[in-house]
């Protein structure tokens, strides 16, 4: 095991599904990057990552490792998230499907 990750504490996991319309592409974009930029400076922030599916266009998922809820709560009231937060609706083409996972016991590798 690598001691870097020996050293890191996660205790909550976002994984966020998004289903954007496709005229409202590039918006969720422009409002998705100042806080991919931003959020991997907060204190509480383990890692940050926007990713879409490869055989479904316009579909993106977050993933997030945060150190607790609070951190969590914290980032969502930052002033780069919330005109996403405020927006999103208007851009999904369904609901999202978000997940938080409460962590006790976490391993790394195989």
């Amino acid at each position: 095991m690598n001691q870097a990750n020996e050293d890191k504490k996660i205790t909550l996991v976002l994984a966020g599904k998004y289903k954007i319309k496709p005229e409202k592409r590039e918006r969720f974009l422009e409002l998705a990057k100042p806080g991919f930029e931003e959020t991997h400076k907060e204190a509480g922030n383990i890692s940050y990552t926007l990713y879409e599916e490869f055989d479904n266009p316009n579909t993106f998922l977050y993933f997030e490792e945060w150190v607790d809820r609070e951190a969590l709560n914290s980032h969502l009231k930052q002033p780069y998230i919330s005109p996403l937060i405020e927006e999103i609706s208007e851009l999904l083409a369904e609901d999202a499907e978000v997940r938080v996972y409460d962590i006790d016991k976490l391993s790394f590798g195989l």
